[in-house]
């Protein structure tokens, strides 16, 4: 496939470890851990749940993504945290754009980023890149494996 394209190659969708190491064997640049926001089949595994499978599953050979059921600031840290190296939240700014316009997509997003410089700072965290899982209390059994 990278013979026909050269440029950066993300795949979204990715919820199971077979097809995080799918991706790498193609040669993606990176990969989105997403369920499309759950809409297509209620009760499927959370993007949040899927991704400490998937993170050990590709280390660091690969970028790996967060989508789906981020609703503000502290899940996206949360996310970061977990190993994440970036997250998409898309219902936050579409309910500002349908709000307000342009206006609420820039408020949504400052909103967003306040919630995150407050959750980081309440962690005793200044830099984003220096959050780890230590922040977290993540239960038994999170990783999303079927018992």
């Amino acid at each position: 496939f990278r013979r026909m394209w050269d440029g950066p190659l993300i795949l979204k969708g990715i919820m199971e470890p077979e097809d995080a190491i799918k991706a790498l064997d193609v040669g993606a640049d990176a990969i989105i851990v997403s369920n499309h926001g759950g809409r297509q089949l209620d009760g499927a595994l959370s993007s949040i749940r899927a991704l400490p499978r998937l993170l050990d599953a590709v280390g660091d050979k690969i970028e790996v993504h967060l989508d789906s059921g981020l609703r503000s600031g502290p899940d996206a840290l949360k996310a970061l945290a977990m190993g994440a190296h970036g997250t998409y939240i898309g219902r936050a700014y579409i309910s500002g754009l349908g709000a307000m316009g342009e206006a609420g997509v820039t408020k949504a997003l400052e909103v967003i980023h306040k919630e995150m410089d407050m959750s980081m700072a309440l962690c005793g965290h200044t830099d984003i890149n220096k959050v780890s899982r230590e922040i977290l209390h993540i239960p038994r059994g999170f990783s999303g494996d079927w018992e």
